[in-house]
Order: C-alpha cells, then structure tokens, then sequence
C-alpha cells in the first residue's frame, strides 16, 4: 500500500537541502585545491555570512513566536505591558513549559557540545567538535524562552548557532583541527556581531573572552567574519546604534572622576553579587530535584510573578534600557529593577530556561549606574552629568566586572551608542569595576563552569592547554612496585636487569613507601653492608601525583626535585600505587597538544568515543593527515602505491558521506580512494614531507 511505502533515506528532506551546499562546497575544493589559505579565508567569509543571516533568521523567528505567545508582535516591554496583568503571568508559564519539553525531546545520551563554557573550552583546547543540529535544537528552546519573555538574551543561542556554522564549514572543507578552531571562534564573532550590531565589540569579544589574549591567529578570521556578519545584519535591522541616548552624554567637570570611580567600585561588587545569586539560585533549584517538564514551569511563574507588577524584568530588557539612558524611569523603580532583574535572570536560567546573560549583565549596570547617577546629580547638579550618563558607565562596568574584560567593555558600550563623549567614564568605570571584581572572585560569569567542572582557566592559552592534561592521559601503569622486604641483593639483581635508576617500594596493601635510588645502592655496595639490609632500610619520599594532577603540577614537582619519574598514587591519604608519569611524557605531551607538531606523541580517540589516548612515535617519525592528492583519486591503496612509493604507511582514511557526516574507514589494499578523503599516515619526517608536497603538486 502507497501508506507503507518509506522513502528511501538517500531522498529525505535533509539531505536534498542540503544538497546545493555540498556542491558549493565541492566547487570551492576543486577551484582552490593548489591554495589552501585562499580557501580558508573564503571559508572564513562564508561563517561571517551565515552567521549573519542565521541571526537575522533567529530574529525573525523570535518575533514570529512572540505573536502566537502574545497576540502580537513588536517590543517586548510595550506588548507585555499593554497584555492583560494575567497574560503577564501565564505567558512565561507556557514559554517555560514549552522550552522545558522541547529540551525532554531533543535531549540525547550523547554529550553535545554547544553552551559557551564548552565553546570556551573547544576553542582553547581544541579535541572536539560543535554540531550542528543540536545547536539548532538548543536554538530552538532557547526561541522558546525568548518569545515568552524569559529574562535572558538572544546573543546566546546566535553565538552558539553560528559557532556550530562554522565547525561545520571546517569539516566540511576537510580543515585541520586548529582551523576548525579559528573557524569557530569566527564564528562567535559572527553571531555576537549579528546579536549586537557590532563589529568591533564581537572581535574582541571572542580575544578578551574566548580565546583570553589578543592571538593574532584569530584576530584577523574573528575581524572578517564580524565585519562581513555586521554588514548582512544591517541589511535586515538597519545601521543604527542599538541604544541611542537623547543627549551626547560625556564627562562635564573633572570633579566627576571621583564619581565615575565609586560607580566602578560599585559595578564591581555588583558583578560579583550577580555570579553568587546565580550560583546559589542553581543550588536551590537543583535541591527541588524537580523534573524538567516541573521544572521549566514552575521557573516561568517566578518570573511571570514578578512581570506581574513589573514587566520590564521580561525579555533581554533592550526597551527598558533605552529608558534609563534616556532618563524615563523613576529613581525607585530602578532600585527594585536592579534586584527584580537580577532574580528574574538567574531564575530563568536555572529552571532550564535558554539563552545568554550579557544583555542582563548590561541591564542590572544601566538601572545601577541610573541611580547612582541620579543621586550624584542631586547633590552636585552643576558639576555631574544626568544620571544616563552613569547609567551608560554603569553598563561598562557590569560588563567588565562578570567577564573581566575591560577593553571589551569600553569598547562594547561605545559601539552601542556611538557616544564618544562617555569614553573617559566608561574607561575610569570598567577598570575600576574589573579590579574589584577580579580581586573578590577570580573566575568570569563564563569560566565559573568551567571552574567546577574542575578545569582552572588562568594564566596564558599554552598554560591553559598544560592544565586541561592530566596524570592520568599520560601515565605509565605496568610498573612493578617492589615488597619492603625484598633482600639488599635482590635490589641488586632489580637494577643489574634492568636500566631503571629507581625502583618503587610498597607494603602488602600496595600503598607506596617510597623509592629506592641506584646511587643509594652503588653506597651501600661501597660500605661494609650491614646484616639483613632490605629495601625498607634504603628507601627515601619522594614527591608524588594523582591521576587528576595536571602536567602543570607534574612538571612543577619534577622541576624543582630534578626527577625524571613521578610515582602516581589514587590520593595523598591512601597512597595506592598506580604507575608512574615521566619527564619524557609531560614533554610530549607539549609537542602534541602545545606545538601541534604531533611528532613525539600521537593523539588517538578511544574506542568508544569517550576520551583520548597517546602513544609514543618511533624516533624521527609524526603522525599526519593529508587530502588524497588528485592523481589518486579513484585509485585503490594498492594502486596508489603509498607505501611503496613514499615509505609511510596509511593509519586510516576520513571520509565524509552524502549527508556531510564523517566517517573513519579501516585501510584495506583494495579499499578505492575518492576525492576529499583525508589519509592518516604514519612515516619518517621526510617521507611525510614529500607526500604532502605531493598533494601541493610541489616538487618533493
């Protein structure tokens, strides 16, 4: 019957649409196959593109979805407020549930990437890649939130949506791992650009927050794709600044720099007040051990309570913020907003609304700095400016205070309203506010997960890298822990037989003593050697690890003890003994994930997906992948003479199908090459070498 027919997979609605982008793709590939750096950047064009027109998409989709919540659409603040007070309250009960559901639906047992602090993550450590699909389901959850006023804003999930764009145009133009980490912190730029309308904010907003240093490997994709995303948004939302204050605010007398530094001072203990509402309001939740189809609803009255009485805490809060610039809204109002605001934003997020925290951020500084300003005007009229000024400094400084990035905060609220005037306040504010908070609390809104998923992000990118690997990705565990009471000559026998410089002493619980030394040994040979000597009369402490410890801490204690081994044990208490991690493996380990040169250790994916392992390279020999150069293409291994030809030795072939998905394929001699696969291959230096310049169609 017509009703049981299936439609075959290769025809699903999917893969058709997706069709005209694999041939574009393909194109691009074959027109710059001998230049990969002009097919970067056209990569890199192509994120800022989509990027932009995935914003604008999301835009129109949230007004879209605001119409069906609430009758209408337009600015949140005026629909809200002209809905009956019930409306005000049910809507974001249904958005809530709704968000709450669709997340049920979409979730999966597969661990998705796609939030900032995994953004973050991905970025500077790379291993892992965005996807794109559930990118456009968490998009989706967090539309849902948006429309029906959840206190959260859309440069989220348009941060995180173009993000996963550009990881997937990286795969799909066969990029290395380090370029598909460019092409996602492209990406960020793109949709925060999209989000904001701003170009030079979004840049620096992925070097000061992302990446964490001015890296001119990602300043120039992350300045093209922001430019290139600003220019499609303004086509949909106009050239305009996003908050236009009715008077060029700037500084009026010099007696204000005091002012403007009390203000940042103030911004700063705000900043940190916001992270430990957020924090505390995500515990009390989680004690509720709430289902999420409860949960999600449950969120959605807190805040449709408060909408109630005070509808401006809906939404990102982009209307009430032109008000406070403008100087509309009572000093009273303000005061309760600052708070309202606060609650609405963290309970919306911790009941498992969707979205971002930085237009809030920027609320809860604009209604502070109002009435800071509002009060300093009053009391020095003549020497302050009117309180949107503050308000405007304000914003930088919350800004400043819960990312710690100052420059991007000064230059963000710049970009916003084109005010120049308010420059000197804004910079005498964020500073201000930065240094406060950083002193009370020295992780950001966006590393605090990060913290507690026990990663430590301070310090440089390279120091970031070190602390992400741990003991336990490098440890050596087939080594033989020795009895206490072995004999003085079986010790002997132990460093004759072997090229050990130390052997690990134990008890009969296999918790670690210490170590015995070969110099210790070769002393005691040297005296007249007392009666009964076992290895419980030689051994000395030695400094050990966890397998959580990082190669930052291993290389610390094998610095300063010269060592070249460390014993590993489960804790500092029970002192099990597990193996051993190496001076030589911690160097390795740099060479991999630090230089990138996978030369000494080869990175390898387990099994089952779930983590990844290291094995050593034989001496002058890496590990690389190669696009098939075209003369192979159609040929089989056997065919290509790979191995014969260039003396390396073909590891695996990626391959991506119809459906743009990859796909590890296992060497066989008759397996047939075909254009875009990528070969792992495993040789001498100069073997590699030349088989890459193969591919160029450059002279070995």
């Amino acid at each position: 019957m017509a009703r049981d027919r299936v439609l075959p997979r290769k025809y699903t609605l999917l893969r058709v649409l997706g069709l005209p982008t694999r041939i574009f793709v393909r194109k691009l590939r074959g027109l710059f196959a001998d230049n990969e750096n002009a097919l970067f950047f056209t990569a890199v064009c192509l994120v800022g593109a989509l990027g932009g027109l995935a914003g604008a998409a999301f835009r129109w989709l949230v007004q879209v979805a605001m119409a069906g919540f609430w009758g209408r659409s337009g600015e949140l603040l005026q629909v809200a407020s002209s809905a009956p007070w019930w409306a005000r309250l049910v809507v974001p009960i249904m958005g809530a549930a709704l968000a709450g559901a669709l997340a049920v639906l979409f979730a999966t047992r597969r661990d998705d990437q796609g939030g900032f602090p995994d953004i973050l993550e991905i970025v500077s450590l790379g291993g892992r890649m965005i996807r794109l699909t559930p990118s456009i389901k968490r998009s989706l959850v967090s539309l849902m939130t948006l429309a029906s006023g959840g206190s959260v804003g859309r440069e989220g999930p348009m941060g995180q949506l173009a993000a996963a764009l550009g990881s997937r145009v990286g795969r799909s133009f066969r990029f290395s791992e380090e370029r598909i980490r460019i092409l996602v912190a492209a990406g960020i730029a793109a949709g925060f650009a999209a989000a904001y309308n701003t170009p030079i904010g979004a840049t620096l907003f992925v070097l000061e927050v992302i990446i964490g240093s001015f890296n001119m490997v990602f300043f120039g994709p992350a300045v093209v794709a922001a430019a290139i995303s600003t220019l499609v948004t303004r086509v949909f939302a106009g050239p305009g600044p996003i908050y236009a204050p009715g008077a060029q605010y700037a500084l009026v007398s010099a007696w204000e720099v005091g002012p403007y530094l009390v203000l940042g001072f103030l911004a700063g203990l705000a900043s940190v007040l916001f992270q430990v509402t957020m924090e505390g309001t995500y515990r009390i939740w989680d004690r509720l051990k709430l289902p999420p189809l409860a949960r999600a609803p449950l969120g959605g009255f807190c805040v449709g309570a408060m909408a109630v009485f005070w509808p401006y805490v809906l939404g990102n809060g982009y209307e009430t913020i032109n008000l406070v610039l403008a100087g509309r809204v009572a000093l009273g109002l303000m005061a309760i907003l600052f708070v309202m605001k606060m609650l609405a934003t963290t309970v919306t997020l911790a009941s498992g609304g969707a979205g971002g925290v930085f237009t809030s951020t920027m609320f809860i500084g604009a209604v502070l700095g109002g009435v800071f300003g509002a009060l300093t005007h009053e009391l020095a009229p003549v020497h302050t400016a009117t309180s949107g000024a503050y308000a405007l400094a304000g914003m930088g400084g919350i800004i400043a205070g819960t990312t710690h990035a100052p420059f991007l905060a000064i230059i963000m609220v710049f970009e916003l309203t084109q005010n120049y005037g308010i420059v000197l306040p804004l910079m005498l504010t964020s500073i201000t506010a930065y240094w406060t908070a950083r002193s009370i609390r020295r992780t950001s809104i966006y590393t605090e997960e990060l913290k507690r998923r026990g990663m430590r992000w301070e310090g440089t990118a390279q120091e970031r890298l070190l602390r992400s690997l741990t003991v336990r990705d490098i440890m050596l565990t087939d080594v033989t822990l020795y009895p206490a009471t072995l004999p003085l000559e079986k010790v002997v026998d132990v460093f004759q037989n072997t090229r050990a410089l130390q052997i690990y002493v134990g008890d009969d619980e296999g918790r670690l003593l210490g170590i015995v030394e070969l110099h210790e040994v070769k002393r005691m040979m040297g005296e007249e050697p007392a009666p009964f000597v076992i290895a419980d009369d030689l051994y000395t402490e030695i400094p050990v690890v966890t397998p959580g410890d990082s190669l930052v801490e291993v290389n610390e204690k094998l610095w300063f003890r010269d060592l070249g081994q460390l014993p590993v044990v489960d804790d500092d208490e029970t002192r099990k003994f597990l193996g051993i991690v190496t001076r030589r493996d911690v160097l390795g380990a740099f060479d991999r994930e630090v230089l990138r040169r996978n030369r000494l250790l080869a990175k390898v994916r387990s099994v089952e997906g779930t983590g990844f392992d290291y094995f050593e390279l034989p001496e002058e020999s890496r590990m690389s992948k190669v696009t098939v150069p075209p003369g192979l293409v159609g040929k089989t291994i056997a065919e290509a003479g790979i191995g014969s030809r260039h003396g390396i030795t073909v590891m695996a072939i990626e391959r991506m199908d119809a459906a743009g998905r990859e796909h590890r394929i296992a060497p066989r001699p008759d397996t047939r090459l075909a254009r875009g696969d990528a070969l792992v291959v495993l040789g001498a230096d100069s073997a590699v070498e030349r088989f890459e310049a193969e591919r160029r169609g450059t002279p070995g």
